[in-house]
């Protein structure tokens, strides 16, 4: 009888055992995110990308939802050859696909606005619950209402009641503690309260302005320059063991020091007429104790590079002529020339190689493992996973953060396609980066006037990397331009404002741990070294002012975190 009972007990257990596995099942809910059609004159397929491949993240990202493979998504719909779909269309869709929801939508471009329409459809009761509208002015509108959107999903999905507005909790919040002011947007509050910290040192929007703002602690800002600097870097290049910061603007050099609070101006190399600087970066390439200065330059739409180097009391031309995009890149804290050769019909075509100084000439060393077609700017190589293994991280053509393992195999048109490959590790749903500094290499015959810009080739803003948490990651170090019109005009580029981002990989891809307030505008080129040779890094940005980015200034500010 005993065991008839002990038999009947363990039958029952796995019988109610079943039932809750079934159960667990059947909570998982099955959604399938198609690809938004697109209605512009325009090709703005990355947009459509962006927004599927942040949707299936998002919505992966809980337990409860399990997003059907692009791929099927994908093979289905090219099996039904239908290019536009109705909601019939979407609900037969669903069923072939056993699925619970399907999400859909349109993005229609107008001139600069971005008209968003997408929705959720049960497919159980054929209706479509969730939905959102927005007139967006760019991609940066565009991001945040995706993401809310997804948000919606997950709580609809789950029967849960979306959470109520926090903006006004936050508020109170933080008028409690500290002294900012309620009129903060919620971006701003964002920032003072970042996900796993608070960042204690960021730029006030007021400080850029300011005309006394050189007296706020752990911040400090030059006069302002009637010139547009494009480029800057920090090191030791007049042997002083002190730092100099220099600056580029379109065929001007010039060294400075901050010193007693202001920056004197030390040397000033004016170059020829036809010339246009891009770029330029401070580094003891030689290995003779003094930095040189490395100046990217187009003259006539070549490729006419050069190096200065402090000499008897002057600065001299000690390599000129040189046909190579040139970058200095910290690779893991060792500073490396990279440079690049002008492609044929891609300006950042060509493979990328190491620059060595060898028998008194800066030359070709070895070829970098990095996919080829990038380019050499907008890029680095380092250690982000807290382990030996260096990965390439690098800004695409639209602002998107890839990081891919070194190869020198693969071309990366191959490795960026559709449904990924072994080389990329990951894709960031935001845009970063946002530069308007570009050189012409169209052909001097066609008609300039003619406004084709086919020819421009942007050079992408630096990425940096730097352990500031001290637990052996090094972090990312990033700007995002900000523009009125967002980024999906590929020739025109028109920045008004900036934030500093610092990015750390948490296994999955790189996130957020914090960020400065919206700066007030266009960060041209920036660095984290140290300005005022108190042994201490500290972030230093070159700004551009006015409409026309006509004026310029330096600003600094300490890096606490805490």
């Amino acid at each position: 009888m005993k065991r008839c009972l002990i038999f009947f007990c363990i039958l029952g257990v796995m019988l109610s055992g079943s039932v809750w596995a079934e159960n667990v099942k059947d909570q998982v809910k099955k959604v399938a995110v198609l690809p938004f059609s697109v209605n512009s004159s325009e090709d703005i397929n990355y947009v459509r990308d962006g927004i599927w491949d942040m949707l299936i993240s998002r919505l992966s990202a809980d337990s409860g939802i399990s997003v059907t493979a692009k791929q099927k998504v994908t093979n289905m719909l090219n099996a039904s050859g239908k290019k536009g779909l109705t909601i019939a269309d979407v609900y037969s869709l669903g069923k072939k696909l056993d699925i619970d929801y399907v999400v859909w939508g349109s993005i229609t471009k107008i001139g600069n606005s971005i008209s968003l329409d997408a929705k959720l459809l049960d497919v159980a009761t054929y209706k479509t619950p969730v939905g959102v509208f927005e007139q967006c002015r760019g991609m940066d509108d565009v991001i945040p209402r995706i993401s809310d959107f997804a948000k919606k999903i997950t709580y609809y999905v789950q029967g849960k009641t979306p959470p109520a507005p926090v903006v006004a909790a936050a508020l109170s919040s933080v008028s409690k503690t500290s002294s900012a002011s309620p009129l903060q947007s919620p971006d701003e509050i964002k920032v003072l309260k970042a996900e796993k910290r608070t960042f204690t040192s960021v730029i006030n929007p007021a400080f850029i302005m300011a005309a006394n703002s050189r007296g706020k602690k752990g911040f400090w800002m030059s006069q302002k320059y009637k010139r547009r600097f494009k480029g800057m870097d920090i090191g030791d290049v007049n042997g002083d063991d002190l730092n100099e910061v220099v600056v580029i603007d379109e065929h001007s050099v010039m060294i400075y020091q901050k010193i007693e609070g202001n920056l004197k101006l030390l040397n000033k190399i004016s170059g020829k007429i036809s010339d246009s600087y891009i770029a330029v970066d401070v580094a003891d390439v030689n290995e003779n104790g003094i930095s040189e200065i490395i100046v990217t330059n187009v003259q006539n739409r070549n490729l006419d590079s050069f190096v200065l180097e402090f000499q008897d009391g002057k600065f001299v031309k000690i390599a000129s002529d040189l046909r190579w995009f040139l970058r200095v890149i910290d690779i893991s804290g060792i500073p490396q020339l990279i440079g690049q050769k002008k492609g044929m019909e891609e300006p950042f075509s060509n493979p990328i190689y190491e620059i060595v100084y060898r028998k008194g000439e800066y030359t070709k060393g070895e070829k970098m493992s990095i996919p080829q077609g990038l380019s050499v700017y907008g890029l680095t190589i380092d250690s982000i996973e807290g382990s030996n293994t260096e990965r390439v991280v690098a800004l695409d053509e639209y602002g998107h953060i890839r990081i891919y393992k070194k190869t020198q195999a693969s071309v990366q048109y191959k490795i960026n396609v559709f449904g990924g490959s072994d080389y990329l590790i990951w894709k960031s749903d935001e845009v970063f980066g946002g530069s308007n500094n570009y050189v012409d290499f169209r052909d001097i015959h066609e008609n300039i006037d003619g406004g084709d810009a086919s020819g421009r080739a942007f050079i992408k803003e630096r990425i940096l990397t730097y352990d500031i948490n001290g637990n052996g990651k090094r972090e990312v170090i990033i700007v995002k331009n900000l523009s009125p019109m967002g980024r999906v005009m590929k020739h025109a580029r028109m920045f008004t404002r900036s934030e500093i981002y610092d990015l750390e990989w948490d296994g999955l891809g790189l996130s957020e741990n914090w960020r400065t307030k919206k700066i007030q505008g266009y960060v041209a080129d920036y660095q984290f070294k140290d300005i005022d040779n108190d042994g201490k890094k500290e972030v230093v940005l070159v700004i551009g002012l006015g409409a026309l980015l006509s004026r310029s200034v330096i600003v600094a500010y300490d890096l606490e975190v805490q």
